[in-house]
């Protein structure tokens, strides 16, 4: 076997639990993705509070028996940890070989400092949807930023493992140097796409890289979307964390569709084909 072929296998969708009713859709999400992706899924639990091992391992154990029932072939491992919040996703990256993290909205609070540091995305659902998103149409508005790359390799993994149409939305910034920065952005998404024979459509926005995010979320609640997908924030000032961040205001507001949120400020770990 070669190296990449056993990376591959290593390589992990890891479901954040609470070990509470809202991991079901979650869980059904998780699936989805492994099997698509063609990679194990890991149930985890961070402990936070007194350590209850037998009935949080009980629980673990009842979603792996439910997950082999319909799904018999599929690899799924359990891990509870208490890991430091700001390097959570650094250590399940590092350490389990994670390449994606599902969580749910009410969740967003506490892991938004693990968020900052991660080298993975988070994919952001609600708990209390009625069906889990099924990622047929994903919505991705792009803005200036040269980080914007990043974003574009999740954007490919999932035109070509879950075989998403991809709607992007070019930022409409004044400066020419900025349109010429979204314009090179959406080139290279095209060209991405057209190279995997990934269905796509691409337009130019009507507002700027401030608030092309808004206009993504318009568009991804028009057309019924299953993901947006959201490049975070690049720094973050003391009224950011009073006010709230743009991807936390995306993320609550999102009930029908899920969020997958990458983040800037690390390079993102690539998943192994």
């Amino acid at each position: 076997m070669q190296y990449s072929e056993f990376l591959r296998m290593l390589q992990k969708i890891v479901v954040f639990t609470s070990l509470d009713n809202g991991d079901a859709e979650l869980i059904r999400a998780g699936v989805h993705l492994a099997v698509n992706f063609d990679k194990e899924i890991c149930l985890f639990h961070q402990v936070t509070g007194v350590y209850q091992e037998t009935m949080i391992n009980d629980k673990l154990r009842e979603y792996r028996k439910s997950i082999h029932q319909s799904f018999p072939g599929i690899r799924v491992s359990m891990l509870v940890a208490s890991y430091r919040r700001a390097m959570l996703a650094a250590h399940l990256a590092d350490e389990q070989e994670a390449i994606l993290m599902v969580a749910g909205k009410k969740a967003y609070k506490y892991l938004s400092v693990s968020l900052l540091e991660s080298p993975i995305p988070f994919l952001f659902l609600n708990e209390s949807a009625v069906e889990a998103p099924d990622f047929s149409r994903i919505v991705f508005p792009v803005d200036l930023r040269r980080q914007n790359r990043d974003a574009l390799k999740w954007i490919l993994y999932f035109g070509k493992f879950c075989h998403s149409e991809v709607i992007a939305i070019g930022a409409n910034d004044k400066q020419e140097s900025n349109r010429r920065a979204v314009a090179g952005h959406l080139t290279a998404l095209k060209n991405m796409l057209n190279k995997y024979q990934v269905e796509h459509k691409i337009y130019r926005g009507s507002t700027s890289s401030l608030r092309v995010h808004l206009e993504g979320f318009e568009t991804a609640t028009q057309l019924k979307a299953g993901m947006m997908v959201l490049l975070g924030s690049s720094t973050v000032t003391l009224l950011d964390m009073v006010i709230g961040l743009p991807e936390e205001k995306i993320v609550k507001k999102a009930e029908q569709f899920a969020v997958l949120v990458v983040n800037p400020r690390r390079e993102t770990y690539l998943v192994c084909e």
